[in-house]
This record gives C-alpha cells, structure tokens and sequence, in this order.
C-alpha cells in the first residue's frame, strides 16, 4: 500500500515496483494499492494494480485518498486470503491506512522507511510541516508497523530518533544483470598494461536544489584542461533543467557537457560503464540505487558521505567520499578517480545488492512475523 506508483518515478517508486515483481516471480499473489488520478488499474496481472482517485499532490508527491478508500480496501480484502500488508515510508498517508488495516485484519504489517532524516532542502514552512507530519502520523506508522525495515544504517537511527522503534537493515536492491550486461562503449581509452581509463563523468538524478548538479559541473570545469578527452553526462529532469542548460551553455566545458533528460536504464548503464558517478547530493536520500547501479557498471564513484556511499565503501567498492561544503577535495577525488583504470566490480559484492535475493529475504521477513 503505498501513495505512488509507476508510472510516477522516483526512488521509493522503483523499490516497490522492484519488490512486487520479483515477490511475484517467487510465487506469490502481489497487489499494489496507490493513489492516481488519471492511470487506469491493471487487475489481471500479478502484481495486480489497483489505483484510487485522490486530492492534488502536494509537490507533485503527496496526496491524500478520498474518504471511504480504506473502507474500499478492506471490502477487498475482507475475503481473508492477504497475508501481509507492505508499506512504505512513514509519512505517507498510505502507509497509515496500511499500517492500521494489517491490524484489523490480524495480518503482518512489514513498513520499509526509506527516509534517513528530516525533509531538507525546502522552504522553512514546508520544513515545519514535514516535521509535525514526522511526529505524528510518522510516529503513528512506525510505531504501529509489525516490523520496520530500513534501507539504510542511516534510516535505522532515524526511526529510533524519531519513533524509539528498532527497525533492522534491509538494502534497497536492483536488477544487476541490467548493468552488468552493459555493452562496452568508447567510455574510456587504453590505459596502463591495457586497460581503460576513464574519461566520462556521469550524473544521474533529480535536477533539483540540493541533488548536487551544479557542484558536478563545476567539478568538471575545474578538470577540463588536464582531461582534454573528459566529458559530463547528466541525467535526470527536474526544477533546475532551465538553470542548467543556461549554466552549461555559458560554460568554458559547453562543448563537452551533454544533457540527457530522463533515460531508459539501458542507456543509463552504456553511461555509467567504465565512468565516474558523480553523487553530489546534499539532501535527506535513503539509500540510493543508482550508486547500486554505478558500482555494478563498472563505474568509480566519488559522493557526499550518504549511508549507500559508507556502505559500499565499507565493503570494497571503487568509492571516495567528498563533503558537498569543499570543492577542492571534490575536485581531488574525481581527478583521482579519472586517473584510476576501470575494473569490473568484485562479483560477490554485486550479486549481494540483486533484487532476487532481497525479494527472497522479504518473503523470509513475512514468515518470521506470521510464526512468531
């Protein structure tokens, strides 16, 4: 049960749309309850989608159903065959009806947080709202969940701060093979003893305050004359697309700076291949999938210090960390980085971050609560 669904994208959009039809290639019956105004319901697929009319989102994310949805729901799931009921991220009003259906029904309510602190990067208005939202109906989910994963060492203290709730680590995931595969590309040229080296800066995310996107630019500028051959690829869409193309326009780099837009992953991994992932960000993030993505490319990454940044650091991947607040050291990092020759990633650690096995864990998480 959940606020937002494909067709809207976004990071918590990706995991559960992940996690419904890798559970479903398991041998479970999957439905996914989400609210949307204009995509009709898919009910005879598995996952089946179930989509509720809603008030306007808020942002462009939060929206509220219309009086009577829970009631809806619980009509259709009054015949006793759920199981379980996943939410997801404390503040959504989704998650609340979830989290007190489960209840009701007498069913596990496993709630995955993917939030690691306060909303940052808005308005002090909005910022005040999000923390009263926080401390009640966060408060509210979390503490009336079965169980609360979360996607990050960085998410579990979140929830204790904020809920005095243990909640217990559960990676965010990807389909590896989907960057693995990659077809190799001119990303790099011959490097030492034949390998490549790197020549191509990638970004990929939301172009938005705080997401880091000028920081990436300015970055590049700063490496363009020792790296005649470098270029930066930035994907994504967002409030600042305007800003940035007149802001690479007028860069000294303006030939070698090439704006995608949104892309589909296949072309995201021909990018990220044998790169560097430039992950600037300065906000809230979960645990982001597209350093999962970078890493199981083949791409080195330099990043603002974020829990999925430490953690695959920690366990051996090509990953140097950079605080957003010093560009000298950004600078530093991607130089050496860029320097570095692209290698594959260590098989293990990739096939560790797959959403077969996580989906496989989910399922195993579900059973525990329901013996219990």
């Amino acid at each position: 049960m959940v606020n937002n669904y494909l067709p809207s994208v976004g990071g918590v959009e990706f995991h559960v749309a992940a996690l419904a039809k890798q559970l479903a290639s398991l041998g479970a019956r999957v439905t996914v309850f989400c609210l949307d105004n204009t995509t009709p319901s898919e009910l005879d697929s598995n996952p089946r989608i179930v989509r509720f009319p809603c008030s306007p989102a808020v942002g462009g994310v939060l929206a509220w159903p219309w009086p009577g949805t829970s009631r809806k729901i619980r009509r259709m799931l009054s015949d006793g065959s759920v199981t379980a009921i996943s939410t997801h991220t404390r503040f959504f009003p989704m998650s609340l009806i979830g989290v007190r259906l489960a209840r009701r029904l007498g069913v596990p309510g496993i709630h995955t947080e993917h939030g690691s602190a306060a909303v940052k990067g808005v308005s002090p208005l909005v910022a005040l709202a999000s923390n009263l939202v926080d401390r009640t109906m966060g408060r509210l989910v979390l503490r009336g969940a079965s169980r609360v994963l979360c996607i990050s060492d960085g998410a579990r203290e979140f929830v204790r701060d904020l809920a005095g709730v243990e909640g217990e680590v559960f990676h965010n995931a990807i389909d590896t093979a989907a960057f693995t595969a990659a077809p190799a590309d001119t990303a790099g040229t011959t490097g030492p003893a034949g390998t490549a080296a790197r020549n191509r800066l990638v970004y990929v995310g939301r172009i938005v305050p705080g997401k880091g996107w000028d920081l990436a630019l300015a970055t590049a500028e700063q490496l363009a004359v020792d790296h005649p051959e470098m270029e930066l690829h930035i994907v994504g869409d967002g409030t600042d697309r305007t800003a940035l193309a007149s802001r690479a326009a007028a860069s000294p780099l303006a030939e070698r700076v090439v704006i995608h837009g949104q892309q589909p992953p296949a072309r995201i991994a021909e990018l990220l291949q044998g790169s560097v992932f430039l992950n600037p960000t300065t906000l809230s993030e979960g645990f982001q999938t597209t350093l999962l993505e970078a890493v199981a490319a083949g791409a080195a990454v330099v990043s603002t210090p974020v829990g999925a940044a430490r953690y695959l650091l920690e366990a051996g991947a090509d990953v140097r960390l950079a605080d957003a607040a010093d560009p000298g050291a950004w600078v530093e990092n991607v130089r050496a980085a860029l320097d570095s020759p692209a290698a594959p990633p260590a098989k293990a650690l990739v096939d560790s971050f797959d959403w077969k096995r996580r989906a496989a864990e989910y399922l195993a998480v579900i059973n525990s609560v329901r013996n219990s």
